[in-house]
């Protein structure tokens, strides 16, 4: 897959990524919202090779730098539904591109056929529910203590809440009206 936005090319990973995967991935360690407490820059082999051969990750390059400043993640899940997630480098955050390669993105795949895509996010990660708002999916449901990212000083996971936005392929809505 190779999508164009005016400022950004969301593709396949390549090899070459490795750096600026790496770069990103090491803020993710301590993160409050989905940790990689594991990561290293040691690992970052394995992991774009893995990304590269995904056909569920794909790498957001900023154009003019010529440079990967996060992911895109399209899980495939049952009855035609996607899953989106997003990482960007902190460095590239609050300047619309995490927006603007959702909408590419979820734009692409509505004109492949998917008839749904969803998202998940806690209720305290503010900017992530607020960029689905941004990009046209509704809140649909709430789960209460559904996943953990973190554990206790005793080793027993911490549960977050999560809310749940999705978004219906707007041309089968209005064909099933």
């Amino acid at each position: 897959m190779k999508i164009e936005t005016n400022d950004l090319i969301i593709r396949n990973f390549e090899l070459s990524d490795a750096n600026d995967l790496c770069e990103y991935m090491l803020q993710r360690v301590n993160a409050e919202f989905e940790a990689y407490p594991d990561f290293n820059c040691q690992k970052v082999k394995k992991e774009v090779e893995f990304r590269a051969q995904s056909d569920e990750f794909y790498a957001i390059e900023l154009k003019k730098e010529h440079k990967v400043i996060g992911n895109i993640y399209l899980g495939k899940r049952s009855f035609n539904t996607r899953e989106i997630g997003y990482v960007l480098n902190e460095n590239y955050q609050h300047k619309g591109y995490g927006s603007d390669a959702s909408k590419a993105v979820i734009e692409y795949m509505f004109s492949q056929g998917v008839h749904r895509i969803y998202a998940e996010c806690a209720p305290q990660n503010i900017p992530s529910w607020k960029l689905m708002e941004k990009v046209g999916m509704r809140r649909e449901a709430h789960f209460r203590k559904n996943v953990s990212f973190h554990k206790d000083t005793n080793g027993y996971p911490i549960y977050w809440d999560t809310y749940v936005y999705a978004l219906l392929n707007s041309y089968e809505e209005v064909c099933s009206d």
